[in-house]
C-alpha cells in the first residue's frame, strides 16, 4: 500500500488531501512544518511527497534540496503544491529537478490521477519496489557501486529466512504484511540506531539491505536481528510459537516440519578513512 506525505501548513488542504486520497487506498501522513516533514520522510519512506512551496519555518525549496541530499529520500518523487502567487517560480522548481508543480486551489480528482500516474511510473522504472516502495534495481545497485569510492560505510544484507513458506501456508496478502513489517522496522530500526543519511533498499521479495556508518553498524544489526525475530512471531498462531514450527505440504503428499521466519543478516564492512 503506497504511502504519500503531504508537508503543508494549510490545514484545510492537509485534511482535504488526507480525506480524498485515503478513499483510494492511499497511507497518507500530514506535516505542517518543514522539520515535521524531513522526519517523516525518514520515518515513512513515502512513495510519494506533496510539498508547499512555504512552510512556516523554511522555505520548500530548501527541504526539496535536503530531500534529494539524503540517500534514503533521493528516489521519492516531489510534487511541488504552491499558490498562484507563486507560480512564476514553476520553471525554476521544476529546473531543479521536482518532479511536477500543481497550482492552488486544484481539482482533488486531476491531482489524485497525476499521483497515481505518478507512483506507477517509478514502479514501471523499476526505481521503487512495488510491495514496500523502497529503493530498488538500478537506485540500489548504483548506490552499491558507489561504495567503491567510499570510506568507513557498513552494509546490512538482510534476508527474512523461512518466509517462502509462510506465504505458502498464509497466502499472499499475508505475506505483503509481513514484508510492510520489514520495511517498517528497518526504517525505525535504523532512525534509533543509525543516521539520516542511511540507505535502505528492497533487493527482492523477502531480501534487503541497509547502508550505515561503519561506527553504527554493529547496534544496527543487532537491534534488527532482536526485533525482527521477537516481532514476526505475532504472524503466527499460538500453538505454531510454541512448538517453534510450521506444517507445509511435501512432494509427496504429506507434510514436514518449517522453521519459523527469523532474520537472516549477513554484513560488509569499509576501511574507515
Amino acid at each position: 500500500m503506497a504511502q504519500i506525505l503531504v508537508i503543508d501548513e494549510d490545514q484545510s488542504t492537509g485534511v482535504l488531501l488526507k480525506n480524498a486520497l485515503s478513499e483510494q487506498g492511499y497511507v497518507v501522513h500530514i506535516a505542517a512544518t518543514a522539520s515535521e516533514g524531513l522526519a517523516a520522510s525518514l520515518e515513512h519512506t513515502p512513495s510519494l511527497i506533496l510539498l508547499s512551496n512555504t512552510l512556516p519555518d523554511q522555505p520548500g525549496m530548501d527541504v526539496f534540496t535536503i530531500l534529494r541530499s539524503r540517500a534514503r529520500t533521493i528516489h521519492i518523487p516531489v510534487m511541488f503544491l504552491a499558490s498562484r502567487g507563486d507560480a512564476k517560480q514553476q520553471n525554476a522548481i521544476l529546473q531543479a529537478g521536482a518532479d511536477d508543480f500543481i497550482t492552488k486551489p486544484f481539482d482533488i480528482d486531476i491531482l489524485s490521477l497525476r499521483i497515481r500516474n505518478m507512483i506507477k511510473h517509478t514502479e514501471r522504472d523499476g526505481l521503487q519496489h512495488p510491495q514496500t516502495g523502497l529503493p530498488t534495481g538500478r537506485l540500489l545497485q548504483e548506490r552499491v557501486r558507489n561504495l567503491a569510492d567510499e570510506y568507513g560505510w557498513y552494509k546490512i544484507d538482510f534476508e527474512i529466512d523461512g518466509f517462502a513458506n509462510f506465504r505458502e501456508v498464509y497466502g499472499f496478502m499475508t505475506g505483503q504484511e509481513v514484508l510492510n513489517y520489514a520495511a517498517g522496522l528497518l526504517s525505525s530500526m535504523v532512525q534509533a540506531h543509525g543516521t539520516a543519511d542511511d540507505f535502505i533498499g528492497h533487493r527482492a521479495d523477502a531480501e534487503f539491505m541497509v547502508i550505515t556508518r561503519l561506527e553504527k553498524g554493529d547496534a544496527l544489526r543487532d537491534a534488527l536481528q532482536k526485533e525482527f525475530d521477537e516481532g514476526v512471531l505475532s504472524f503466527y498462531n499460538y500453538m505454531e510459537r510454541e512448538q517453534g514450527y510450521i506444517d507445509i505440504a511435501d512432494s509427496s503428499g504429506g507434510h514436514t516440519h518449517a522453521p519459523l521466519m527469523h532474520a537472516k543478516i549477513k554484513t560488509q564492512q569499509g576501511e574507515a578513512e
